[in-house]
């Protein structure tokens, strides 16, 4: 196996488990109707004084954007591309150094005393 390709796999599972903390938030969020704007209801961060407009956690509506409705839009009001890349860097360490195990076994199975 190609070291770029494996390098590839790595990252991809790391962004899929961090992708998963994100999907998780989102999930709550979704499970409690009072949380999410609907029927023009729902709980809301206060706007601030210069006429900001409400944001609200989790829209029931297409074309109405809550703040955990995706990545992006949470992107606009926190720094969670931040915390996701630090959740991919340390995922990433963390699958290699599974692999790297894994191979010692193999090594220590394979070795001729």
């Amino acid at each position: 196996m190609d070291k770029s390709i494996l390098e590839k796999r790595i990252h991809d599972k790391a962004e899929k488990r961090a992708d998963k903390y994100f999907e998780e938030v989102r999930s709550f969020f979704e499970s409690h109707n009072e949380l999410v704007y609907y029927n023009h209801e729902g709980l809301f961060m206060n706007p601030s004084d210069n006429g900001t407009p409400k944001r609200y956690f989790k829209s029931g509506y297409s074309n109405f954007n809550g703040i955990f409705d995706s990545q992006k839009e949470l992107s606009k009001f926190t720094n969670w591309q931040d915390i996701r890349k630090e959740l991919v860097e340390k995922y990433e360490k963390e699958e290699t150094d599974n692999i790297l195990d894994k191979l010692d076994s193999i090594n220590y199975l394979l070795e001729d005393d």
